[in-house]
């Protein structure tokens, strides 16, 4: 089924994964067959409070141009459950989404119309009625007004972000340009030819109406930064910045317990999807939590909607349906499919016997007198913290420092006595409420022109460090305060053991 007139918008993964279908204690995932309400509909049920449980958005070839079957998308994840995602062009062309993705954490696409689930560190599901705006900025200065991601446009004034998600060949249009970015947040070239984002950067491609803009905004070795604003109907936008996962199509059939059926409020306009009886995937969430991802034979938007009330769901949405319509369960053997699509869901668990997990910092943190927000891990009796949120919060102060990467040493870089430039990627809200998988590895920093290697954690395809190293290596004094239950931070003083 594809999204017509919208306007628009791999990582590190835990290798260690239990087999199919299995899960620890009670069961994380139940699969049921019924007809409900006159409608005949498959599903699983995923129990979100089971340990090693987590949602992974799936990209066919881990791109956003190409198409897979969702089982081969599912698999090579060992996924236990998967349901097809958002609108794609199913039809002609490039089969790119029609909708949003927010893939561990970061947007790779957008749409300004239709619903979007997101689903939190903390295995929340939202559904809300969303839309973005973006903001660019040129070493530091607030300079371009980006139209979409991820998605080319022949459109003549459209300015377009591409990241390394996109996964193809930037085709520019004759006369069109762009300001690649490299992983250290530096312009590395301008480009006016077909180019392919560096890993770690991304670009921003002008077409040809307003490719003068390049020119006259950007050269090589400027700091490029973009941001990405969600702005909300019916949930809080503080929510959406603890989204790990999110998957937009529509419509939305129940929201915060209340019938949202109407598909022309969301921008639809074609009769298969407001008001025709069609294949629909869905997905939705119990008010304990529990979520539902599944697929009805044949339903109204509000009969979707009267289906899913009926099974306790009060947040709920549809998915792309009609071919598309797909559902994944090898425990059972279910591997329910129509065409080869672009995107899906999947629930992976990890082995608890061998996995290492980081549980949420349950400590405050005050910065030289401030009370500071952090997403922080304790493993082993350590805190670890992102090196850009630290950058962020230690900005102004006298051991201030600014973050980038030597390619020559494949090293971070710590700029001492710069003021952080900000990359729209910190997060200054809390971490999951439960233990999350974490992977050992090793991260090089080139402070003062030396190389420090110290051990990391990746933790939802980020690098969380020590917070004690970050304090020796840049000298600041970092102390318990047992009764406060925090952690102090004074950058006037030393470090001490």
């Amino acid at each position: 089924m594809r999204f017509s007139k919208i306007v628009l918008i791999a990582a590190v993964m835990i290798s260690l994964l239990i087999n199919p279908g299995s899960s620890y204690g009670a069961a994380a995932t139940a699969y049921k067959s019924e007809t409900l309400n006159g409608v005949s509909l498959r599903y699983v049920t995923v129990d979100m409070s089971s340990e090693g449980i987590s949602p992974v958005v799936l990209n066919a070839q881990n791109k956003i141009t190409e198409t897979e079957p969702l089982s081969a998308m599912a698999q090579k994840m060992d996924a236990v459950a998967a349901v097809n995602g958002t609108y794609f062009e199913a039809y002609e062309g490039m089969p790119i989404p029609w909708g949003t993705i927010i893939k561990e954490g970061k947007v790779i696409h957008i749409s300004q119309s239709g619903a979007v689930f997101g689903i939190t560190a903390a295995g929340k599901l939202l559904v809300d009625r969303l839309t973005f705006d973006f903001a660019g900025y040129i070493n530091g200065q607030y300079r371009a007004i980006p139209w979409r991601i991820n998605h080319p446009s022949t459109e003549d004034e459209a300015i377009t972000i591409f990241t390394p998600e996109y996964g193809a060949t930037v085709t520019l249009a004759p006369g069109a340009k762009a300001a690649v970015v490299g992983k250290n947040g530096l312009v590395t070239q301008i480009a006016a030819a077909d180019f392919d984002v560096p890993g770690g950067g991304f670009a921003i491609a002008y077409n040809p109406a307003v490719a003068y803009l390049v020119g006259e905004r950007y050269k090589v070795g400027d700091h490029v930064t973009y941001e990405v604003k969600i702005n909300t109907t019916f949930t809080k936008a503080e929510d959406w910045r603890e989204v790990t996962v999110a998957l937009g199509a529509g419509p939305s059939l129940i929201i915060n317990g209340v019938i949202t059926a109407e598909g022309h409020k969301e921008g639809f306009t074609e009769e298969k999807i407001n008001s025709l009886s069609t294949a629909r995937s869905f997905i939705g969430a119990r008010a304990d939590g529990k979520i539902i991802i599944g697929n009805m034979a044949s339903a109204t938007v509000s009969k979707a909607a009267e289906v899913c009330q009926s099974l306790g769901l009060v947040n709920a949405m549809c998915l792309d349906g009609g071919g598309s319509t797909a559902l994944y369960y090898p425990a059972d053997k279910i591997s329910f499919a129509g065409r080869n699509i672009n995107n899906g869901l999947a629930f992976i668990q990890s082995n608890l016997t061998n996995q290492l997990y980081a549980k949420p910092s349950a400590a405050k943190v005050y910065v030289d007198g401030g009370s500071v927000n952090f997403i922080a891990y304790n493993i082993n009796g350590n805190n670890y913290f992102k090196l850009r949120d630290l950058a962020l919060a230690l900005k102004g102060s006298g051991k201030q420092f600014d973050v980038g990467w030597d390619q020559a040493s494949n090293s971070i870089i710590l700029y001492s006595n710069q003021a952080y430039k900000t990359m729209g990627e910190e997060a200054p809200a809390q971490a999951s409420q439960k233990a999350v998988p974490a992977q050992k590895t090793s991260s090089k920093i080139l402070a003062a022109d030396r190389i420090v290697a110290f051990d990391a954690y990746n933790i939802n395809g980020n690098n969380f460090f020590k917070l004690r190293d970050i304090a020796e290596l840049l000298d600041f004094e970092l102390t318990w305060d047992a009764g406060a239950g925090a952690i102090r931070v004074d950058t006037a003083k030393p470090y001490r053991q």
